[in-house]
């Protein structure tokens, strides 16, 4: 079965020229230029990264880095110095609006749990 003549244009995989550099992908069908996206630029500076950690040279082969505990707390409270911390006011209107949707939950679940509790009870009444 033949493919209809409208079918969409597969980009052809371009190989890289002399001096690192890569053509513009061009169409399968009419070698048209194609329009690279915005999100596509960011592609170079991913291949120079993913190629730096290619080229770097491992310290010692299948040595896994230790880490130390005294490292690991260092880490830790340098963590704990970008978190932004809420004032006294900020902290108590969140204790109440949790408070007031723990409430709402509770009575929610109360009022379902009479309802099949008497439900259940009405089933046994009937057959028991």
């Amino acid at each position: 079965m033949a493919k209809p003549a409208r079918a969409k244009k597969k980009q052809a995989a371009v190989p890289a020229k002399k001096g690192g550099k890569k053509a513009a992908p061009k169409t399968a069908a009419k070698g048209k230029d194609v329009k690279t996206k915005p999100e596509a630029k960011g592609l170079k500076a991913r291949a120079t990264t993913a190629r730096a950690a290619r080229t770097a040279k491992p310290s010692k082969a299948g040595a896994k880095k230790k880490r130390s505990a005294v490292r690991f707390l260092r880490e830790v409270r340098l963590e704990l110095t970008k978190v932004t911390w809420p004032n006294r006011e900020e902290l108590t209107q969140s204790t109440v609006v949790v408070l007031i949707a723990v409430a709402i939950a509770g009575v929610y679940i109360f009022i379902f749990d009479e309802i099949f509790s008497r439900f259940i009870t009405f089933i046994a009444g009937l057959f028991g």
